[in-house]
């Protein structure tokens, strides 16, 4: 009775020993990943510089209107047209305008008849001095208002103020002119203007007079440009800062509203850690987030062939990625799939593409 008991035992040890030799003895298969490598400069995708989308417009953009009102006679431009400056634009029927200059000029000859009769008298000795001091007043204010009324007269014919090309027609022949409102739009495009948004991060990154770079897209095509004007004050709805590159244009080929992107060529007096911070962008989906809101890539270690954990800070969010700020430098090798199987010292094996 005592012997079954006891073999009982024995037997359950034996199988306990061999299940625990089937699970030292059983290898952990490698996750297989794919990688990219900070500062590889084969791999264009490991590292993107940063561009900035943004939209071509004229140096100079003007909408012209009228300072009196009145009925549209004419246009005389179409939109496309080239005008030098000083040409005629549009006119308005000066029959109003016109008539009142007349009326006040007539006015002004009458004053001024009225005060060389008397200033003749004065010189005499036969009127008082207040006399003739009261035909002068009256004639410079009469002549005042026929020059205001001539002035009208001027205003009713519409001019280039600078030469360019005719964006818009907002009137026609026919239509009623009031001050102020748009007839035609008027650009300059000699040079042009690519228009982009800086974070409050970068805005001081750069400084007017940089370099950059602009790419049209629909051209199939790169310009230079210089940094001309970066704003001081951030819109009231984002902290996005507005900022222009200045880009000649001899040939007319870039118009007003194409799409471009712009990148700026780096300063040599930049530290390499700056130009490296700057540059690593990764794929958003590659930068995850723990439950204390710390974001976080893996990176493969060489040495190891094991996945770690890197804690980063991130930057701006770009259309083609995410900024790393920090916790990334040259050589790391980033994991860019298979990353949602890892855990910290996973084994990794990299698969070639």
């Amino acid at each position: 009775m005592l012997r079954k008991p006891f073999l009982n035992f024995v037997m359950l040890g034996f199988l306990l020993l061999s299940c625990d030799d089937k699970e030292t003895s059983k290898e952990i298969t490698p996750v297989g990943v794919e990688t990219l490598t900070i500062g590889n400069t084969n791999n264009e995708s490991s590292i993107t510089s940063e561009s900035y989308p943004g939209t071509i417009q004229a140096e100079m953009d003007a909408q012209l209107s009228f300072q009196v009102s009145g009925d549209v006679n004419k246009i005389h431009v179409n939109i496309g047209d080239y005008v030098e400056k000083g040409s005629l634009i549009a006119n308005i029927d000066p029959t109003t305008y016109v008539e009142q200059y007349e009326a006040q000029q007539a006015q002004a000859d009458l004053a001024e008849e009225n005060y060389t009769r008397i200033n003749e008298v004065y010189k005499k000795g036969s009127i008082a001095e207040i006399r003739m001091i009261e035909a002068r007043s009256n004639f410079k204010q009469a002549q005042s208002a026929a020059n205001a009324a001539y002035q009208n007269v001027k205003k009713t014919k519409l001019r280039a103020p600078f030469s360019g090309y005719i964006g818009n027609k907002m009137m026609e022949t026919g239509d009623v002119a009031s001050p102020g409102m748009p007839v035609v739009e008027l650009l300059d495009m000699d040079q042009v203007q690519a228009i982009i948004s800086l974070s409050d991060k970068e805005v001081n990154t750069y400084k007017v007079g940089d370099s950059a770079t602009v790419t049209v897209s629909a051209l199939d095509k790169k310009f230079t440009g210089v940094l001309t004007e970066i704003a001081v004050q951030s819109g009231r709805q984002n902290p996005v800062y507005k900022a222009k590159i200045t880009i000649p244009n001899p040939d007319k080929i870039l118009k007003p509203g194409m799409a471009c992107q712009t990148s700026f060529n780096k300063s040599t007096n930049k530290t390499e850690t700056e130009n490296n911070l700057q540059s690593i962008v990764l794929p958003v989906q590659v930068v995850s987030i723990t439950d204390e809101g710390q974001n976080f890539v893996y990176v493969v270690d060489t040495e190891k062939n094991t996945a770690q954990r890197k804690f980063v800070e991130i930057g701006t969010l770009y259309n083609d990625g995410i900024a790393i700020e920090k916790g990334l430098q040259k050589g790391d090798v980033i994991i860019t799939s298979g990353y949602h199987k890892l855990t910290n010292n996973t084994p990794v094996k990299v698969l070639s593409k």
